[in-house]
């Protein structure tokens, strides 16, 4: 089966596509949740140290914690659940705006995810404040510069998604 550009947009129904917006906006709500959970579970880890390994102490241990949240293996979750928020604009604005049923929870998805990239981008520069004072080793200092801005990268990434999104 060949298709050009007059058939394909038109295999979605209406319920389809409301379909699709639910289900990529329930994905992106689970994402944003897994993705606080993570957060959280650094937070629980960060305050639980009481004697520190570090040279700046147990204060400087525990913004290295709490960065990790910033790192882009972690922070790639936040941009999956963009892309879902992005997903779910686009065929948002696809149905007709006489047939769009009222939905909030997307544009409040989009809103959370944003904060909560702010929030990262500050995560990771906290981080970064603190490399400095962490290690002797410029190599290691290197990879955790690094690991941070690309955290940056990946939440700046999220942010812009969801700010058109919700602008949609």
């Amino acid at each position: 089966m060949e298709l050009d550009d007059n058939t394909a947009g038109t295999t979605l129904t209406h319920a389809t596509r409301i379909r699709w917006v639910d289900a990529l906006t329930t994905a992106g709500w689970c994402l944003w949740l897994a993705y606080l959970a993570l957060v959280a579970i650094e937070l629980r880890r960060a305050f639980a140290i009481t004697t520190s390994r570090f040279e700046d102490g147990v204060w400087g241990q525990r913004v290295e914690t709490i960065s990790f949240v910033s790192i882009p293996q972690n922070s790639i979750v936040l941009l999956i659940g963009a892309l879902c928020v992005a997903l779910a604009s686009i065929v948002w604005m696809s149905i007709h705006p006489d047939d769009q049923p009222p939905r909030r929870s997307l544009q409040r998805l989009a809103t959370m995810i944003g904060g909560i990239s702010i929030v990262v981008m500050g995560l990771a520069l906290l981080g970064i404040g603190g490399i400095p004072f962490r290690y002797a080793d410029p190599l290691a200092d290197l990879g955790a510069l690094v690991g941070r801005i690309a955290g940056i990268a990946v939440a700046a990434a999220s942010l812009r998604l969801t700010r058109l999104a919700a602008d949609s």
